[in-house]
């Protein structure tokens, strides 16, 4: 089941919203770059395109490398 989390960088001033697995969350919060990592709702439509498109953005993320993680997160 995806969640819908908020999240910002330490590095910035934006929020922002995306949705990942429970596992990607647990490894989102893990990474040096992020400031803040919350919950904030349970979704239950299938996401599974994204999902993996996702999975690409946070390893590319662990390497430092946030643009493509921006393009699939709302700024709020």
């Amino acid at each position: 089941m995806p969640f819908k989390i908020l999240y910002s960088f330490a590095n910035e001033e934006h929020q922002y919203t995306c949705y990942v697995t429970y596992e990607q969350y647990k490894n989102f919060k893990k990474l040096p770059s992020l400031k803040e990592c919350k919950i904030i709702t349970e979704n239950q439509e299938d996401v599974e395109e994204y999902k993996n498109e996702m999975q690409d953005a946070l390893n590319l993320a662990a390497k430092n490398d946030t643009s493509h993680i921006k393009k699939l997160s709302e700024m709020v």
